[in-house]
């Protein structure tokens, strides 16, 4: 039998561990490969929002929520308005008023007065969107305020009864009120329309409402902030601060 050629075996041995190497670095690229692209990216720095996108932020956070209460406001209004136009109203029209009436707390005995009429129409009627929404701006830091983080109060309304909210770090020496607690922001709303439209203190807002509806006029809410005078201890200077917050965050209200 012939005998291998010894340089043959040699060159065959060497090619054979030459393919080896070859796939050993192939591999190794391959699985370096795969490191390099499952490496995680680096995070870019958040970008630093400007006051003004910061306060129309907001703006579309509160807009909808007050929209959504004068939209059942404006259905009660309409509903309301009809039936005084009726000659003759029904068992459920009635009952439909005494809901009506408890909700803004008009007191009815019976069949409802020309003044229990008159009474519901200036209460039965919508907040101005821009007057409401830089009032909660003003309120509650544009939503930074302790009492709208812990408490979702952002109109800054007070309640009496123990446990009905939270302390005020500043409350005066025998004071027994605390800032009232919300579920939410869109509850804290509700209280507020219902506030504006049912106290006492608020009437003078009401009476010039329904001026601008008995001339036919749009509720201007720069005008009807006149009216606002006791929901602050400032009086009128808190007016004039409103006023100047409505003339100077129109657009960004209109945008949101």
């Amino acid at each position: 039998m012939q005998r291998p050629n010894l340089t043959s075996t040699l060159i065959a041995r060497s090619g054979l561990t030459l393919i080896v190497w070859l796939l050993a670095l192939a591999l190794l690229a391959a699985c370096t490969t795969v490191i390099v692209k499952t490496e995680p990216e680096v995070s870019k720095p958040a970008v630093q929002l400007s006051a003004s996108d910061k306060k129309q932020q907001f703006f579309t956070f509160m807009k909808p929520r007050v929209e959504k209460e004068n939209k059942r406001i404006t259905e009660q209004r309409t509903q309301l308005l009809k039936l005084q136009d009726k000659k003759q109203l029904s068992g459920s029209d009635q009952q439909w008023l005494q809901a009506l009436a408890a909700e803004y707390e008009v007191s009815l005995d019976g069949q409802l007065t020309p003044k229990q009429w008159q009474e519901l129409k200036s209460r039965v009627d919508v907040v101005p969107l821009e007057m409401a929404l830089v009032q909660t701006a003003n309120e509650s830091a544009w939503g930074t305020s302790r009492f709208a983080l812990k408490g979702n109060n952002y109109f800054g309304q007070w309640c009496y009864e123990k446990g009905c909210g939270i302390v005020p770090e500043q409350r005066t020496a025998g004071a027994t009120h605390e800032v009232r607690s919300f579920s939410d922001a869109r509850e804290s709303v509700d209280a507020y329309i219902n506030n504006i439209n049912t106290t006492r203190a608020y009437a003078e807002f009401r009476n010039l409402r329904q001026q601008s509806r008995n001339k036919g006029h749009a509720l201007n809410a720069e005008k009807l902030a006149l009216g606002l005078k006791s929901y602050s201890e400032r009086g009128m200077d808190y007016v004039k601060t409103i006023q100047a917050m409505i003339r100077s965050n129109r657009e960004l209200i209109a945008s949101s």
